[in-house]
């Protein structure tokens, strides 16, 4: 494990790069009244799709694409989607709007397009926090796909009120009434209940015991995998902050990917 100082510098040198990348690279998908953001990263020689979703950046500060140099040197195709909706840019879980989900159906179709297109055989979707909680609710839609997750929320609803991020909340639900804050706090539970392609995925989750989100979260996703049959692997860590995730997931993520395509 790197030391904190090379981490913080890895994690800004990051951004700094994916800025200017963003310049030559972004495209956009449009469905319907949604625009979606995105950088494709083509490679010929591989059947492999990796799915990069945002996570959520600090108040104040638009959303950004993630992990991009981290997977710099891996040999697949990878699709880093963003997730700029909501009155402050900072993201829907690109679930939103207003009870439609129609961000949601836009992410799908815009994966579904490239797969055709690039003749994709194996998916795999990843990203932390919120990118953690998209990568299982994206991956549960496909049939044997790998699921990269970090330090995932499952109760979205909770979380949101919680964390004061009232815009996204009201920008998934319209009216954030209590009613529809639990109807979103189970949403990722019937999800994996429902097992649309059985539960033939592939988990991955790294996240710290010693931070509130597994408490509050966490634990009980574990559990419902376990309880449904799915096949999960954890690798737990120890800090205490949620945010130092971004220190400790992008060598989790090249490790866990390099071993899924070797």
């Amino acid at each position: 494990m790197p030391s904190k100082a090379r981490r913080v510098i890895r994690k800004y040198y990051e951004y700094f790069t994916t800025k200017v990348k963003l310049i030559f690279s972004q495209k956009k998908f449009k469905s319907g009244d949604v625009t979606l953001k995105y950088i494709l990263k083509k490679d010929s020689d591989s059947k492999d799709l990796i799915v990069v979703f945002s996570s959520c950046t600090r108040r104040g500060i638009k959303a950004r694409y993630n992990y991009m140099r981290t997977l710099a040197k891996i040999n697949a195709n990878k699709l880093f989607i963003l997730d700029d909706f909501a009155a402050d840019h900072r993201g829907s879980y690109y679930l939103g709007y207003n009870s439609t989900y129609s961000e949601e159906k836009a992410t799908i179709e815009l994966i579904n397009s490239i797969k055709k297109n690039l003749g994709i055989l194996r998916l795999i979707c990843c990203g932390s926090s919120k990118g953690g909680y998209s990568s299982i609710n994206f991956g549960l839609q496909y049939p044997d796909t790998y699921i990269v997750a970090g330090g995932p929320q499952f109760y979205l609803g909770q979380y949101l009120v919680g964390s004061h991020n009232t815009e996204c909340l009201v920008h998934i639900l319209g009216q954030a009434t209590d009613e529809n804050i639990t109807k979103l706090d189970e949403r990722l539970k019937a999800r994996i209940i429902e097992k649309k392609y059985g539960n033939n995925q592939n988990i991955y989750l790294h996240f710290s015991n010693k931070e509130h989100t597994y408490e509050e979260h966490i634990k009980d996703l574990v559990q419902v995998l376990n309880d449904n049959g799915y096949d999960v692997k954890c690798d737990i860590a120890s800090y205490t902050n949620h945010s130092d995730i971004s220190y400790y997931f992008p060598d989790f993520l090249v490790k866990t990917i390099s071993e899924i395509i070797t």
